[in-house]
């Protein structure tokens, strides 16, 4: 019990932290007058906000590079060359999650991840969606979603979990483990016993023989 509730007191600290954050953010997205897109993606929704924090993860492999509504990143991510997972226990923070529905889907960022679920800040997660009534057009919500639940969401409209983006290109991670592996043979060449040769000599019918001092 007392092990249960220093888990949700730790979860309850780092949510109020982030939900200070997202509420700094979220008054700059409203207060932006210009509704300017963001690499395309139309200021307010999903996409908008989804694109410009995983940009931040992402910075090194260049940001985000594919199109679309959200519910199709996860392939269109995957033809870009983008890490991606479909188990929903893969969660990373910066990682975006893709859901899937009759329409055009929804995208949010992984903030958090604990043993039975992950936080999740989104913005455009509409009131006739769940009743989120935090969530809206152009406005940053934050939810804890479940493992159990499979993480699937939405009352009236059903979201289907359909996979993880991650901010690191395959390529990357591929070049990463082969410069490993090279360090790791490099380790162990420098750690085998050296072996030492004998110098070689002729013998009377003149057959080469090792010398034996």
């Amino acid at each position: 019990m007392v092990l249960h509730l220093g888990k949700q007191l730790r979860r309850l600290v780092v949510t109020t932290v982030v939900v200070l954050t997202l509420a700094t953010a979220a008054s700059a997205q409203i207060e932006d007058n210009r509704h300017q897109p963001y690499k395309g993606f139309t200021w307010g929704y999903c996409t908008y906000y989804a694109a410009q924090v995983f940009d931040h993860f992402a910075a090194d492999e260049g940001g985000i590079d594919w199109r679309g509504n959200g519910g199709m990143w996860l392939r269109a991510a995957q033809e870009k060359g983008w890490q991606t997972s479909t188990n929903p226990r893969d969660a990373r923070i910066g990682a975006i999650i893709v859901w899937q529905n009759a329409g055009r889907g929804h995208v949010a960022i992984v903030d958090d991840v604990y043993e039975d679920g992950i936080l999740i800040s989104e913005m455009n997660w509409r009131v006739n969606s769940d009743g989120d009534a935090t969530g809206g057009f152009n406005r940053i919500s934050q939810s804890f979603l479940p493992f159990s639940t499979n993480l699937d969401r939405g009352v009236r409209r059903r979201y289907w979990f359909a996979g993880y983006v991650f901010p690191e290109k395959v390529a990357s991670a591929a070049n990463a483990a082969s410069a490993a592996n090279t360090r790791l043979r490099s380790a162990e060449a420098m750690s085998r016993p050296r072996i030492v040769s004998e110098p070689l000599r002729t013998d009377q019918t003149g057959r080469t023989a090792l010398t034996r001092d």
